[in-house]
């Protein structure tokens, strides 16, 4: 298996015409989280880390390119769930002369990550986080600097600019790369699971995972992205797409499914176990409608996919619809 997956990451790597590096994290199985590398004038930058386990692929890739790990200059992260920057601070002890570049709301928490890992620890349960993302520590704080609202930073011949996101956390933003025109998505365009892209229409689901999913927000994200005319979209979950239009379609209509779980929970006055339950279904058949609507056959592969997106984003879907009963009663 280990050699399967060794050759798939091998292949699923690849530099396009803008230099765009695509790297698989290997996180959880091929193809499913992927780190972006790009280099000017002989440094580099990376944007996601995905979690510790893939720092020595990082680092590996740098080599293949001639490049050290003293030529890092900067590590984006589009937010803080542990998929996309659980590696920051080992990966920083590596590249001494580079800093992390985050949304306002993240920078406390990179800082300082003890809330968060308690927090995340509820949500996966103590050893299961142990072995996914463990370890990781406290990053100095003057290696972390915020961005605000649509500021701008140049790289070489690239400029990127930061868009703040949120509907699926409020610490998230987005990168869109001036030289490529593409977007690093983050989880703001959601999870793509069909990998071999069997269909003309992407198969993208909203994530939903807690604390701060908001569909309202989320869809508003999507728009605020197209506004920028994107020619393609770096996704995390995962790889390069091209097809925008198409992709914004099925993520929206992904996004006012969860909408509609959450609003019928509400309307059933559910709450506790029943409330997992029904969200879990909801998640579930949602799933399943999106493939249908986009001419994806499940194979129990998918499925066996799928089933860890159904219950991380069924808890944070519930934690919405919870909040929503608080909204109405206060």
């Amino acid at each position: 298996m280990r050699l399967r997956a060794k050759r798939m990451w091998m292949k699923a790597r690849k530099m396009n015409l803008n230099d765009v590096i695509t790297i698989d994290c290997l996180y959880q199985r091929p193809r499913h989280a992927a780190s972006y590398l790009m280099i000017e004038d002989g440094e580099a930058v990376f944007v996601e880390t995905n979690t510790v386990h893939a720092v020595p692929i990082l680092l590996d890739m740098l080599k293949q390119n001639g490049i050290s790990p003293e030529r890092v200059r900067h590590v984006i992260v589009t937010h803080i769930h542990f998929d996309h920057a659980g590696g920051t601070s080992v990966l920083l002890d590596h590249c001494p002369n580079a800093d992390v570049i985050c949304h306002p709301r993240a920078q406390r928490h990179l800082v300082d990550p003890a809330r968060l890992i308690e927090s995340a620890k509820g949500v996966y349960g103590a050893a299961a986080f142990e072995r996914l993302y463990m370890p990781m520590h406290e990053i100095a704080e003057n290696r972390v600097r915020s961005v605000e609202d649509g500021a701008q930073m140049k790289f070489g011949s690239r400029t990127f600019s930061f868009l703040h996101t949120r509907g699926h956390a409020n610490h998230h933003m987005v990168i869109h790369d001036s030289k490529s025109g593409g977007i690093f998505t983050g989880d703001a365009f959601g999870v793509e699971y069909d990998e071999e892209r069997r269909s003309e229409r992407p198969f993208l689901l909203c994530s939903s995972a807690p604390t701060d999913f908001d569909p309202d927000e989320a869809l508003a994200s999507v728009d605020k992205m197209l506004a920028l005319h994107p020619s393609r979209l770096y996704m995390t979950h995962y790889g390069e797409l091209a097809n925008v239009e198409a992709a914004a379609r099925a993520l929206k209509n992904s996004i006012m499914q969860l909408a509609e779980v959450a609003k019928a929970a509400l309307e059933r006055s559910l709450h506790g176990e029943e409330l997992q339950a029904f969200c879990n279904a909801g998640v579930l058949r949602a799933a399943e409608e999106q493939a249908a609507a986009c001419g994806v056959i499940l194979t129990q592969e998918d499925r066996d996919a799928i089933a860890w997106y159904v219950g991380i984003n069924a808890q944070g879907l519930a934690l919405y619809a919870e909040k929503c009963r608080v909204g109405r009663s206060a």
